[in-house]
């Protein structure tokens, strides 16, 4: 399963997946689909595995995940 976590800027998704790879949780930058994103150009980061680690992680480390969507995104999803 895979699971979009967005994030405030490119800089935060990079750093994050950086981080996450030290945890063994595998990820990829993408800019976030734009049905979900309500700021125009953003990034969020594609995780396979455990999303809810992921994100609890990234918080530890000051990352602040805005919001998490499974994937692929199916019409109708919102924040």
């Amino acid at each position: 399963m895979q699971t979009l976590l967005t994030v405030k800027s490119i800089t935060y998704a990079q750093k994050g997946q950086q981080f996450l790879e030290k945890y063994w949780i595998h990820s990829s930058v993408v800019p976030t689909p734009e049905m979900i994103s309500k700021r125009g150009c953003s990034y969020a980061l594609l995780v396979r595995g455990d999303a809810d680690r992921a994100a609890k992680l990234l918080e530890q480390v000051g990352i602040q995940v805005l919001g998490k969507y499974p994937y692929p995104l199916r019409k109708g999803t919102d924040r």
